[in-house]
């Protein structure tokens, strides 16, 4: 038996481990058995252990029935010593020491995920906040300058405003002469002399 047979096999038997029907079980521990006596060199069945060997201590464990759990100590024995261990025991112990290998590299990858996502969001936020702070700076020139708009047009008022007055209270007109008499130089009995 080598690695692709293996690689085909064991997903099917390890499905069969965990169905309930004690037969199905029965018969994937009895498969393992025999495939496990068969295999050419430990490295062939390595990449299949953490998927077979906890199915299998779980079958051992949980099993109700004896012939049953002696079925399946016996295929776990075999694997193990397919595997390339001494006993079932090394065999959990190497299979665990992989899944926390992968757990830990997973956990790395996520933790940098993280990083990069929190370095993403510091930026995005910084990058918001000097886009508000520019908007706000806008806002406040452009009321700047509509406050400096409006004082010119009220200074301008002002302005014609304060020339009309002086239209209406001068004794002169435009043309310099006496707005009562209509004289250069007003008369005794004029209003608005001086």
């Amino acid at each position: 038996v080598d690695a692709s047979t293996l690689a085909i096999l064991c997903p099917v038997l390890s499905r069969g481990l965990r169905e309930k029907q004690a037969l199905h079980k029965r018969s994937a521990c009895i498969v393992i058995q025999n495939m496990s006596r068969l295999v050419n060199s430990p490295a062939a069945v390595e990449p299949f252990g953490p998927l077979l060997v906890p199915d299998l201590k779980k079958v051992v464990e949980n099993v109700q029935f004896d012939e049953m759990r002696d079925v399946a100590l016996a295929a776990l024995q075999t694997l193990t010593k397919a595997l390339g261990h001494a006993s079932v025991e090394e065999a959990m112990a190497s299979v665990m020491a992989e899944e926390q290998r992968i757990v830990e590299e997973e956990q790395q990858r996520i933790e940098e995920e993280r990083e990069i996502e929190a370095a993403r969001e510091e930026a995005s936020r910084i990058k918001e906040e000097e886009e508000r702070k520019q908007w706000k700076e806008a806002m406040e020139a452009q009321r700047l300058l509509e406050k400096i708009a409006e004082q010119e047009a009220s200074d301008l008022k002002k302005k014609e405003r304060l020339a009309r007055e002086k239209s209406h209270a001068s004794t002169k007109n435009d043309k310099g002469k006496c707005q009562g008499c209509g004289l250069k130089k007003c008369r005794k009995d004029c209003l608005f002399r001086n």
